[in-house]
């Protein structure tokens, strides 16, 4: 794991104004706003930031502002003090991910301590300039813009510049001012990363010393690609760049990532210095694990700090799918605890782990020890602007339900817009799904309870919860079916029928959905005399039954009973035609009957 040397870090004050120094355990993160270059020559364009990533940078971006003090990061380990250095991290890391008023927030809050932090004003040797410091302010002051000249009343341009040598075979190299030889504990501090500031700070000022101090920092470049960790500690020797396989010049994930960032965050850096940048990315793009993290080597292993810088590196140098999978990796250790679903951490949302056995062991414990702070704070400082190139989910996020569902019934739900490996948590009353996004939609059913009512779905992501609801009606009541009602048909006469050889024609119209079966009696309609009868009466015409196919009409032949033929045979007879068929309504009509 990268140790943050642009200075010691001073826990006490010993007698005789002797220090003690501690280098911080933990990368320091370095670097602006990737959005201030906008195009790097030979080099392809950042990733464009999506909705996804921006619910990841978001919530770690919060999560880092809730940890200023004063604006200032305060650590409580080792009887507590301002990091001025990891407070410039936060600084640098919100610059980037566009947060530029929380970033000068952080600034303007350093400024008035910056002696503290680049010199050893605080232990009675402000003469003691650590210029790795030096150059990680004048860059932090310059991205947040700010003006470095008059920086706290100092133009800390010039006084970064009266740090670079300007002759010899160290000419362009950053050096501290002030090294007490006497002292076991002082040295001269500068690397490859405080070396990479010093290039940054200068260039971006128009500094006459910036293409020394660029120059210097390039030499530290090996064939390979990737840029070495430590600078030559002898002065002396006419050897001061990386030489393959020579002791000093092993690669380092952590100072590659760095350098790149630093240069390619540079306004005005030239196309040769681009190039290099991207032949370092590339070399990068070959340490990445088949999971997308990185690791610095050593035993610190693959973990969120080689990781998050690595991907920024890489995005800033265009290697966009390489950004991806590294930032996907980082997702899995950003603390997401979405309540309901999950609850134990929910305080400190968006924070990163270092490792994600980190992570289990913190949720397992129910919280972030003092202890653990730190290395959180780190951690996410460093991986936030890579967060940005977590994978894009489809469509805009949101969380739809049926309009309408019937009490007890299974009710299915749709997520859509979560990214791939993006956290959610679906719930509906006292029932919670924790879901994982795959890219696409998401389904996940509940069941409805009895009763009707409006009933709330609710979708909780680190952007916050969204809702859908859905109206259950009661279960129908089962309404048994109505039979159909019988139909006779309609009849269709003339007013005045003939009979022909004692037969005579009726028409027969089914005007129903089913077929009509009835029966029709004709019966003559008053009384008459039959013969020598000794009175009249009514008589029996005709009778049969008939079957009728529905939108159908079919002519009847009725047959004139015997009894009925004397009375026809002596004039027209008024009869009735009586249609019946059971529970069916009758039907009645009436018309002459004539034998021809």
């Amino acid at each position: 794991m990268l140790v943050d040397s642009t200075r010691p870090l001073p826990l006490v004050q010993r007698e005789g104004n002797m220090r003690s120094a501690l280098l911080c355990r933990g990368a320091a993160l370095v670097a602006a706003s990737a959005l201030s270059i906008t195009t790097l020559g030979v080099l392809s364009s950042p990733a464009e930031a999506h909705p996804a990533g921006d619910r990841a940078v978001n919530a770690g971006a919060s999560w880092l502002k809730g940890q200023l003090t004063n604006g200032l990061v305060h650590n409580d380990q080792f009887g507590g003090f301002d990091d001025y250095g990891l407070s410039a991290d936060f600084a640098f890391a919100l610059k980037a991910v566009g947060k530029n008023a929380d970033a000068a927030t952080i600034v303007n809050a350093i400024e008035p301590k910056s002696e503290s932090w680049v010199s050893g004003a605080d232990f009675g040797s402000p003469s003691r300039v650590y210029a790795g410091s030096l150059a990680k302010l004048v860059s932090v002051a310059q991205a947040a813009g700010e003006d470095a000249r008059a920086f706290n009343s100092v133009n800390q341009v010039a006084r970064l510049e009266g740090r670079v040598a300007s002759a010899g075979h160290i000419t362009g190299r950053l050096e501290d001012a002030g090294v007490d030889s006497t002292d076991p504990f002082d040295a001269d501090f500068v690397n490859v990363i405080g070396q990479s500031f010093a290039a940054r700070a200068l260039t971006t000022a128009g500094s006459p010393r910036a293409v020394d101090a660029t120059t210097f920092l390039l030499e530290q470049q090996c064939p390979e690609g990737f840029f070495r960790e430590q600078l030559n500690p002898d002065k002396t020797s006419p050897e001061q760049g990386c030489v393959s396989g020579a002791a000093g010049s092993g690669p380092s994930v952590d100072t590659t990532a760095l350098t790149v960032i630093n240069l390619l965050d540079t306004p005005g850096v030239s196309a040769t210095t681009r190039g290099l940048a991207g032949a370092a990315a590339e070399w990068l793009k070959t340490q990445q694990a088949a999971d997308g993290s990185f690791s610095a080597g050593g035993t610190e292993g693959y973990n969120a700090n080689s990781t998050g810088l690595a991907g920024w590196a890489l995005d800033l140098a265009g290697k966009n799918a390489a950004a991806t999978k590294a930032a996907a990796w980082l997702r899995g250790v950003q603390v997401a605890d979405l309540a309901p679903c999950a609850t134990r951490l929910a305080a400190e949302n968006g924070a990163i782990a270092y490792k994600p056995s980190i992570l289990s062991a913190t949720r397992t414990a129910g919280s972030i020890t003092a202890g653990q702070r730190d290395q959180f704070r780190r951690a996410t400082a460093q991986a936030l602007p890579t967060l940005a190139s977590v994978p894009a989910g489809t469509g805009t996020l949101a969380l739809s339900a049926p309009a309408t569902a019937v009490e007890k019934s299974k009710v299915t739900v749709t997520v859509s817009g979560l990214g791939a490996g993006e956290p959610g948590c679906v719930s509906f009353g006292s029932v919670s799904q924790p879901v994982t996004g795959t890219g696409d939609n998401l389904t996940v059913t509940f069941d409805l309870p009895a009763g009707a009512a409006i009933h709330t779905f609710t979708l909780a992501t680190l952007a916050g919860t969204q809702t859908a609801t859905t109206r259950a009606t009661l279960t129908p009541v089962p309404v048994p079916p109505v039979p159909a009602t019988p139909e006779v048909g309609s009849l269709t006469v003339k007013k005045v029928v003939t009979a022909r050889n004692n037969r005579f024609k009726v028409s027969l119209t089914c005007d129903d959905t089913e077929r009509c079966d009835a029966k029709i009696v004709v019966r003559s309609a008053r009384k008459v005399t039959v013969g020598d009868a000794a009175r009249a009466r009514k008589v029996l015409v005709a009778k049969t039954s008939y079957s009728v196919a529905p939108g159908t009409t079919k002519r009847l032949v009725l047959k004139v009973r015997k009894p009925a033929r004397p009375a026809l045979a002596e004039g027209r007879v008024k009869v009735k035609a009586v249609q019946s068929a059971p529970d069916a309504d009758r039907a009645v009509t009436k018309f002459w009957l004539r034998a021809k």
